[in-house]
């Protein structure tokens, strides 16, 4: 008996649109336009004879068969994607390419890869340094490590620690006639502002902290402001004012008294770091050895 032939184009232009429930977000992961998904659903739609959304102004909804399909093609990719795993996974055991981002990148990992490099000197370590998420389908990515909640659709995400943030300073701020003795005594120092959690409204900022701190007199808005709370840690560790530092990532600086925390206050970022990586991924020998290694690395630190 022949096999038929599927549509596999369109399969994957649905499957994509189903997830994002929107043809452009689908579009932006596969990397066409979104007529283009649209064409391929349609189509799709014409081979089964059934619709498989509906389409609206703020979006698309799936009707009952297309939330059937969705269920199945979701295992269908995810077996067709460990099949091709078994035939190239073994090609990546020399090298692994990492997309990191560039504060985790600078503060942690770099400054403790030489640990990994002596337990596996067979792996060439290759890293990446974007705040952009990775599309592994296109971008030729083993793994990543994130900010966020660990919740990526097709990913397997390990959780490496919970952030926190701080106030932070050069021990020289801890003396003289404008030591930082209360949470007030900010009035008289210059703010070092973080700008990296912006699109997260319940980020703590100066301006939060100073109010769980029950500070008064401090302008939240004044200061010097960075885009990414590594350049903030340095301007403070350099004597330029207080930074908000994120806790996990200065572990190192705190240790060897480059900075201090002169407060007990502490607040959650509401984020944790994430290594991430597609579940056809999860065997490869590279992505084991590192993933051991990291969570090793963190129980170590914790």
């Amino acid at each position: 008996m022949a096999r038929r032939i599927y549509p596999l184009n369109a399969l994957r232009a649905f499957e994509a649109s189903a997830r994002h429930l929107s043809f452009v977000k689908a579009a932006a992961e596969l990397s066409v336009t979104p007529a283009a998904v649209s064409h391929q659903v349609k189509r799709l739609e014409e081979y089964l004879g059934l619709p498989l959304f509906r389409r609206r102004s703020r979006g698309l909804v799936l009707v009952e068969s297309g939330q059937l399909l969705l269920a199945d093609l979701r295992e269908i990719f995810l077996s067709l994607d460990n099949a091709m795993e078994r035939v190239i996974g073994s090609d990546s055991r020399g090298s692994l390419t990492l997309s990191v981002a560039p504060t985790f990148a600078v503060m942690w990992l770099i400054p403790r890869l030489q640990k990994f490099y002596a337990l596996h000197p067979e792996i060439d370590v290759r890293i990446s340094t974007s705040l952009g998420l990775v599309d592994f389908q296109r971008d030729d990515y083993d793994a990543a490590i994130r900010l966020g909640s660990g919740e990526w659709f097709g990913l397997e995400s390990i959780k490496l620690f919970d952030e926190t943030v701080t106030p932070m300073c050069s021990p020289g701020f801890l003396e003289g006639p404008n030591a930082l003795k209360t949470p007030s005594d900010l009035s008289k120092h210059v703010l070092l502002h973080n700008h990296s959690m912006d699109y997260d409204p319940d980020a703590p900022t100066w301006e939060s902290w100073l109010v769980a701190a029950g500070a008064q007199g401090v302008d939240a808005s004044r200061g010097t402001h960075f885009s990414l709370p590594d350049h903030g840690l340095q301007a403070s560790i350099d004597g330029a004012g207080v930074v908000l530092g994120w806790r996990s990532l200065a572990t190192d600086d705190l240790a060897a008294g480059r900075v201090v925390e002169p407060f007990d206050l502490v607040l959650p970022l509401g984020s944790s770091f994430y290594l991430a990586y597609p579940e056809a991924h999860t065997h490869r020998p590279n992505i084991s050895a590192f993933r051991d290694w990291l969570l090793q690395e963190v129980r170590d630190g914790a």
